[in-house]
């Protein structure tokens, strides 16, 4: 996640005003909240799922070059 994204993502658990990017947050989140609650789930790949589909959410693309 680059510099940018980790910051709105700070701000919007802070709840320091509005951003943009909130919605892209409650996505990733009732996500996560799915995939961690599945039978399937991997309690140590749930942060790396957010950050995925936060990051999805906000630009299109994930980091790793996809």
């Amino acid at each position: 996640m680059d510099e940018e994204l980790a910051r709105e993502l700070a701000n919007i658990l802070r709840k320091n005003g509005q951003s943009e990017f909130e919605e892209s947050f409650e996505r990733a989140f009732e996500l996560t909240k799915a995939y961690a609650s599945s039978a399937n789930a991997q309690a140590s790949a749930i942060p790396f799922v957010f950050e995925k589909l936060f990051e999805l959410f906000v630009t299109g693309k994930t980091g790793s070059g996809n």
